[in-house]
C-alpha cells in the first residue's frame, strides 16, 4: 500500500461477541495492517478481561493502537480518541501499512469521519456530580431528568443508555445549553479518507450463545478478582468503566449486594441489551455485509477496496 494524503481504512464492524478483534488480526496479518481500536471501554488499563481486550496473542500477532491507554478513572472522550485515531491513523498509513479501525463504539468511529460539534469542557465536579446522581437514581429517571432539560436528545436515546444520559446532562448542567443545540452546528471531521465497512452479520441465538460462552471464559479468566483489584487500587465503584454491564454487577457482588448467579444473569442480559443497540445501528449503517467468520469473504472484500485505490 503507497502513501498517499486520503488514507485507505478499513473498519470492523458488529455487534459485541461477533468476532470483531479475530477478523481484525487476520486481516491485518493477511494485508500489512495494523489495528487502531474504536470501542470506548477498551480504551482503559488494567480491565482488559471484562471489555473483552485484545489477547497477549494478538497484541504479538500484529501492532495494536489505543487499546488500554487511559486509566480506569479518566473519562473517555469521543472528540479526543477521534483526534487521537485520525493522528495515529495517518502514521500507519505513511509506514506503507493498512490502517483497520475496530470496535464496537460506532458514535466513535462517526465521530472520526464525520466530525463532532464544538462542545465546551465539562468540569470534573460536574461530571462526579452526574455519575452519583445516576448511580442513586438509576437510568430511567436520569433519562427522565434528561427528557426535561433537552427533550431533542432524550427522544433520540434508550432509556438505558446510561452513558450518552449521562453526556447530556454534564453539558446542560456545565453550559446551560443542550447538547442537541450543539449538534447542529455543522462538524469537522479530523479524518478525511477512503473507507471500507466491513459489518459482521450473526444470528440473534447464535450470537447471544456466542455471548454466554465469552461470559462464561470471562469468569475463568477473572473477572471478580479484575474488579477487586481495581477496587483495592482505589478506584471508585462509579468510575466510568465500573458502570458498564461487565462491571457494575460484580460491584454489586463484591459488596453483598447480590449473589453469583444474579450477578452472572445480569451481565449476561446487559450484554445482550447491548448488542441489540448495536445491532438497530448498524442496520442503518452503509458498508460490506459478511457473516461473522468468514475470512475467505472478508478478505476478498479488502482486496477490492485496495485495488480500486490504485
Amino acid at each position: 500500500m503507497t502513501m498517499t494524503m486520503t488514507p485507505s481504512v478499513v473498519c470492523i464492524m458488529g455487534p459485541t461477541a461477533s468476532g470483531k478483534s479475530d477478523l481484525a488480526v487476520a486481516v491485518a496479518r493477511q494485508f500489512q495492517g495494523q489495528v487502531v481500536n474504536a470501542d470506548s471501554m477498551q480504551v482503559f488499563a488494567d480491565l482488559p478481561i471484562g471489555t473483552a481486550a485484545p489477547t497477549a496473542d494478538m497484541l504479538a500477532a500484529v501492532p495494536h493502537h489505543l487499546f488500554g491507554y487511559l486509566r480506569p478513572d479518566q473519562p473517555p472522550d469521543a472528540g479526543l480518541w477521534a483526534r487521537d485515531a485520525a493522528r495515529t491513523i495517518r502514521e500507519i498509513a505513511a509506514q506503507g501499512h493498512l490502517p483497520i479501525v475496530v470496535g464496537g463504539t460506532f458514535f466513535w468511529m462517526r465521530a472520526l469521519f464525520e466530525g463532532l460539534s464544538q462542545i465546551p469542557a465539562v468540569t470534573d465536579a460536574i461530571r462526579a456530580q452526574v455519575a452519583a446522581d445516576m448511580q442513586a437514581l438509576g437510568a430511567p429517571a436520569a433519562h427522565a431528568r434528561l427528557a426535561r432539560l433537552d427533550p431533542l436528545l432524550a427522544g433520540r436515546l434508550h432509556p438505558r443508555d446510561t452513558q450518552r444520559i449521562a453526556r447530556g446532562l454534564e453539558v446542560v448542567l456545565a453550559t446551560g445549553t443542550p447538547l442537541s443545540t450543539f449538534q447542529e452546528d455543522a462538524p469537522e471531521p479530523p479524518l478525511t479518507a477512503r473507507v471500507l465497512r466491513l459489518i459482521l452479520e450473526v444470528p440473534r441465538a447464535r450470537l447471544y450463545a456466542r455471548i454466554e460462552r465469552r461470559l462464561d471464559q470471562m469468569f475463568v479468566d477473572g473477572l471478580v478478582d479484575e474488579v477487586a483489584r481495581v477496587l483495592a487500587a482505589g478506584l471508585a465503584p462509579t468510575a466510568r468503566p465500573l458502570r458498564s454491564s461487565s462491571y457494575a454487577p460484580v460491584v454489586d457482588f463484591l459488596a453483598g449486594r447480590c449473589d453469583r448467579d444474579a450477578m452472572r444473569a445480569r451481565i449476561a442480559q446487559g450484554h445482550r441489551n447491548y448488542a441489540k443497540r448495536q445491532i438497530t445501528w448498524l442496520k442503518r449503517e452503509e458498508g460490506t455485509r459478511l457473516p461473522a467468520g468468514n475470512e475467505v469473504e472478508a478478505f476478498a472484500a479488502v482486496a477490492s477496496f485496495l485495488a480500486a485505490q490504485r
